[in-house]
């Protein structure tokens, strides 16, 4: 749990359960093998990048003394980024660079979730078996794991209500929002139903926990369809969200299972962009809030951000009555087709951009919910606590 964070939407973060079951942020190791086989193919070469990558995970269990539990003896994404710099060796000694350069670059592109790279820093590695995994994270990122008692800590959290926040005045006089899952996916599985049942809703619905408003993001919005209905329909003070990051039907079909959700706000979290999606193509009857940014990372890796696309999602959503907050630029935004550089890495110092582009609104269910209670204490606003972020204006405009 973190009662600060420095994500524009929220005011803390929270995980009930760390770790998830892969998208395509942190995709599957048959998705990376393909791309990489595709890759070599390109530069003349043909690999069998499953078969190369097993050989490797079998010579690293060969020199781990009584490995634990938490070490598998399977080419999962884990392994496979662990054991990226020798499997670039190998196809650099038997086909060269230009294989290898191709190869490694596609592994470091697979991997864009921060929740799994933080996990691949901090968790077990394979490669080097007496690095202890740090506490609070799940062993390795596939590995979904519970966390008794988290949600419940967070529930006891300052009330923010009718508080201001200095450096990011959109927050100001709203109660404390937090982000929950934002280390991995609670509903990876559905065996961790009884678990959220019994640790999460409990402190979201007590008394302290109601007074702040939970952001709940998952990837798999069908399986928060069936977890709302078995709990009655999700309280007031829960905003059910789901994430996509691109056009494909795949990923606008989740929008239809979280319209499914019942729960009183629904948001998307289309962040990282990686693609136009055309006003035209999403629907967002039912949707109350959309957050919009671009992809963080570094050098080649990173996707470029067309502040463009940004523009036409948030012209389409003023014309839906919905709500638009656009986070960050990402690493590398781009106008016309042409990058351009920011001081912050993220693209998200608002002071950098153009004035049209300064959009960070919240649902008007986040104004309603507590108004009353607001209105009757009629008192000035106080400071809001939150992270020391500077936020000085020396980039070039977006």
């Amino acid at each position: 749990m973190s009662d600060k964070t420095t994500i524009q939407w929220s005011d803390s973060t929270i995980n009930p359960i760390m770790g998830c079951g892969g998208c395509e942020l942190f995709p599957p190791p048959g998705e990376i093998f393909a791309d990489i086989n595709r890759a070599a193919a390109r530069t003349g070469v043909t690999i069998d990048s499953k078969a190369i990558f097993k050989v490797l995970v079998d010579d690293c269990f060969a020199g781990i003394q009584n490995p634990g539990p938490e070490f598998k003896r399977v080419v999962n994404t884990t392994n496979i980024w662990h054991l990226r710099k020798r499997f670039a060796e190998k196809v650099r000694r038997d086909h060269g660079t230009a294989a290898r350069d191709a190869v490694e670059l596609v592994i470091r592109r697979a991997i864009t979730c921060y929740a799994a790279k933080l996990h691949l820093n901090k968790g077990v590695s394979i490669v080097n078996p007496t690095r202890h995994p740090h506490k609070g994270y799940a062993p390795i990122f596939e590995k979904v794991t519970q966390f008794k008692g988290r949600v419940a800590k967070a529930a006891k959290l300052k009330d923010l209500l009718g508080s201001a926040d200095p450096v990011r005045p959109w927050k100001d006089a709203l109660p404390r929002m937090l982000f929950v899952s934002d280390m991995g996916d609670a509903l990876s599985t559905k065996g961790d139903f009884e678990f959220l049942k019994s640790d999460m809703m409990p402190a979201i619905r007590s008394e302290r926990g109601s007074k702040h408003l939970w952001l709940w993001l998952s990837k798999r919005p069908e399986r928060m369809v069936e977890f709302a209905d078995e709990i009655g329909g999700f309280p007031a003070n829960v905003c059910a969200m789901t994430t996509i990051t691109s056009a494909g039907q795949e990923q606008l079909n989740r929008i239809d299972h979280l319209r499914r959700v019942k729960a009183p706000c629904r948001g998307l979290s289309i962040e990282p962009l990686w693609e136009r999606i055309p006003a035209a193509t999403l629907d967002l009857t039912g949707i109350d809030w959309v957050i919009v940014g671009g992809e963080s990372g570094s050098g080649a890796t990173t996707r470029p951000f067309a502040v463009e696309w940004a523009e036409e999602l948030r012209d389409h959503c003023k014309k839906q009555g919905v709500a638009f907050f656009l986070k960050q630029l990402g690493r590398n935004p781009t106008r016309n087709g042409r990058l351009f550089r920011l001081r912050d890495k993220h693209g998200g110092d608002w002071k950098e951009w153009k004035e049209s582009l300064r959009v960070r609104e919240f649902p008007k269910h986040f104004h309603l919910f507590r108004a009353e209670e607001r209105r009757e204490t009629d008192q000035p606003i106080p400071p809001r606590p939150g992270p020391k972020v500077g936020e000085k204006s020396t980039g070039r405009s977006a």
